[in-house]
């Protein structure tokens, strides 16, 4: 015999034929040097049948539950009075053995017959290994799980293989270029601002673009430069509504860059800018927006990001008759901050100056 001590069969006497089955599994287990104990091949025992069960169990390396309905009902107590002490007694076992070990299992295996029998498997070791051995391979696992031996070898840990350097970003003109690319700009063509919403979800506040893979092409970028979320917030958003000379009614969307935030991002990448004497150049977009009276779709995107305090930034793309748009919202930016504001607000070093043509900004 080899040392893996003695295994134990629990099981209900169904019917002469499951009897026989679990002689024949015994009796196959025993031929391939697992020492199975089992009640059919005693006569009586001299202590009694319940102190015989109860040393069996308690010095068995492991015990093979054979779960089928009766001795699911047995060992849960759901049997009829009467029927089935023997299993009613080692299910009491069983159940302080697992509660004694702190709910811990290590000696316990649920085995069945039959894969409809999984149903069959008392509560306390539905969350363990079980083995169908009515197959060579669920019968092969059940007898690997008792040799404690996987059935592949683990290989010996072999040494890291040398990685190639990853190169530093040191080039600080990454974090002081805008978020603009004019020549991109221009080919996805930016035609429209629309908005969405959901009662659970933060806005969406869109950019409708003329040409798909531009689009696509600038919120990518961005995302490989920002992020999912726009931590720094660094792209800035603002809506300025009011009367604008030469431009009709409505409102317009300027899309740049933040300079204090560009700087912060800079500073924390373990660069130095000076703000008296370096300079700093940003590009921005404007659309203008000229809904139809009574269009309340701002509005509406105004109390949606007041609930949430919170938005996502994605593009679109708009047919070039305006009647057709499709949202590409997996490209979405998560943000925070964007700015409502008036003309009437704006002076002329304002960052968003440009929206109503008077000039550049000194900064």
């Amino acid at each position: 015999m080899n040392d893996i001590g003695e295994v134990f069969i629990s099981y209900s006497h169904d019917n002469v034929e499951h009897i026989q089955r679990v002689l024949e599994l015994s009796n196959k287990l025993r031929s391939e040097g697992i020492d199975c104990v089992l009640d059919q091949y005693e006569v009586s025992p001299s202590e009694g049948w319940p102190r015989w069960m109860d040393k069996k169990i308690r010095d068995a390396r492991f015990v093979l539950m054979i779960c089928t309905e009766s001795y699911y009902k047995r060992v849960m107590g759901e049997e009829e009075p009467g029927k089935g002490h023997g299993v009613r007694w080692e299910g009491n076992l069983i159940y302080q053995h697992i509660y004694n070990a702190g709910t811990e299992n290590t000696k316990f295996i649920p085995v069945i017959f039959d894969t409809q029998h999984r149903a069959y498997i008392p509560t306390p070791l539905q969350g363990a290994s079980n083995y169908c051995v009515n197959t060579q391979e669920g019968y092969d696992d059940l007898y690997y799980r008792l040799l404690n031996k996987p059935k592949a070898e683990k290989p010996e840990l072999g040494k890291l293989r040398p990685l190639p350097e990853k190169p530093v970003k040191t080039n600080p003109i990454m974090y002081l270029t805008g978020p603009i690319d004019v020549d991109l700009w221009n080919k996805a063509k930016w035609r429209a601002t629309f908005f969405m919403g959901h009662p659970e979800r933060p806005p969406i506040l869109g950019l409708a673009f003329e040409n798909e893979e531009a689009a696509r092409e600038i919120f990518e970028t961005w995302h490989e430069r920002y992020g999912e979320t726009d931590e720094y917030e660094e792209l800035r958003i603002s809506i300025i509504e009011g009367e604008i000379q030469d431009e009709e009614p409505g409102y317009s969307v300027h899309v740049g860059s933040d300079p204090d935030a560009a700087i912060k991002r800079f500073k924390d990448a373990g660069y130095e800018f000076d703000v008296d004497d370096d300079l700093m150049m940003m590009v921005s977009r404007i659309n203008r927006m000229n809904p139809p009276e009574g269009s309340k779709n701002l509005e509406m995107f105004k109390e949606s990001y007041k609930t949430f305090k919170t938005y996502f930034l994605a593009p679109g793309v708009i047919s070039e008759d305006r009647r057709q748009l499709k949202p590409i919202i997996e490209l979405g930016i998560y943000k925070g901050k964007i700015h409502f504001r008036n003309v009437d607000d704006i002076g002329r070093n304002d960052i968003d100056s440009v929206v109503l043509g008077t000039g550049r900004i000194e900064r």
